[in-house]
């Protein structure tokens, strides 16, 4: 039962968004072709080496009209010198900043918060500082996706380090994406449960009429997941996935940056709506299930009867060449490692670092809330 779940998950759902891509390349989706006045929103702390080299990818975007307003959250390196230097060049580009000694709030909702308030058009589009956009036809691409209807659009963002760490083995590039892949795909199916703030947006009167981010202020994060859970339906949100599209957030380093990513979005899914919750827990049931039982039987057979050991295998092999052609679909329309020799490693470890991190951060959840 757990193998026919197990091809049924792959399958009908993580490789939606490979069968998307091909779809929407055949011109079988329908785009608008109006380009409505945006308001880009970077985020930034402590960022200057990272606005001097992406600042300039995102305000030369081929857009007839928008604005890029990048909000400053009490950074105490070159950042203020650096976009006010930025002003002289770009009429379109300005900056404010969160309150020094702002306690007992989340600074980043806070910084958005700030940063759509000052939005002069009604569709917001928001990123970091750190992240890339691979051409000027990105603002172009996330805009064809609001037809009639749509208050929502939802893109992808993948990881890249600066400088390769000693135990940067490539893990975590397999963990995101798959992440990427399961909230895309519930996306896909009309199940949208969450986005991911480096690549997003959404109009700016569907947030004043959800209060912001007012159901949780008590938490740090869940400015793009807690809220898109609250706001996304069927019939008002899109996934954008086309190459123009894909952002980049470079990091000193990758590993500690997943880390931090995967801690963060695993305790706000304790927030998510039921349906949305049930996505996590299901999945990562099935994972261990299947894990468990694998090597309860393998072993059993080693020492009793090899027919069970090769019975053992063959489910265990099949759902891992499953697994491996809709990753590597996956990994061919994201332009991410495709790992043919470790998927193996991989798929098996998966279950086993998710229950590691969900120890860890069990042990520090403390740290995710604003109140002291």
């Amino acid at each position: 039962m757990i193998w026919i779940i197990e091809i049924v998950y792959q399958f009908y759902l993580f490789d939606r968004p490979f069968r998307f891509y091909k779809k929407s390349e055949k011109g079988k989706i329908s785009y608008s072709s109006e380009r409505p006045p945006l308001s880009v929103i970077v985020y930034a702390q402590n960022d200057a080496e990272n606005l001097i080299q992406f600042m300039p990818r995102i305000l030369n975007q081929d857009y007839p009209q928008f604005e890029v307003i990048v909000v400053n959250d009490d950074s105490t390196d070159d950042s203020k010198d650096i976009l006010t230097a930025l002003q002289t060049q770009y009429d379109n580009l300005y900056h404010t900043y969160v309150p020094e000694g702002s306690r007992n709030l989340s600074h980043k909702k806070l910084a958005l918060t700030l940063g759509v308030k000052a939005a002069q058009y009604d569709i917001v589009v928001f990123t970091n500082a750190n992240c890339c956009p691979p051409d000027s036809q990105w603002l172009a691409a996330i805009a064809r996706n609001f037809v009639p209807g749509t208050d929502i659009v939802l893109g992808y963002t993948s990881m890249q380090s600066k400088e390769k760490a000693p135990h940067d083995f490539g893990y975590y590039i397999y963990d995101k994406l798959l992440f990427t892949l399961r909230y895309l795909s519930f996306a896909l199916i009309g199940r949208p449960y969450m986005g991911e703030s480096s690549n997003l947006a959404y109009r700016k009167e569907l947030f004043f009429k959800n209060k912001g981010f007012s159901k949780h202020l008590h938490l740090h994060y869940g400015d793009d997941d807690l809220f898109i859970n609250e706001i996304a339906t069927r019939e008002n949100t899109r996934v954008e996935l086309s190459p123009s599209s894909q952002m980049t957030a470079v990091y000193h380093d990758n590993h500690g940056a997943w880390k931090e990513l995967k801690l963060q979005y695993d305790f706000t899914a304790k927030y998510l709506h039921t349906a949305a919750k049930a996505v996590f827990g299901m999945g990562k049931v099935f994972d261990y299930a299947f894990n468990i039982l694998f090597i309860l039987l393998l072993a059993w057979g080693i020492l009793n009867n090899w027919l069970l050991a090769i019975i053992a295998l063959l489910p265990a092999v099949s759902i891992f060449v499953i697994k491996a052609v809709v990753y590597r679909r996956a990994a061919k329309i994201f332009h991410t490692p495709r790992y043919t020799f470790a998927l193996p490693l991989f798929s098996f470890l998966q279950p086993w670092v998710n229950l590691y991190f969900n120890i860890i951060g069990s042990a520090s959840r403390k740290k995710n809330f604003t109140w002291r």
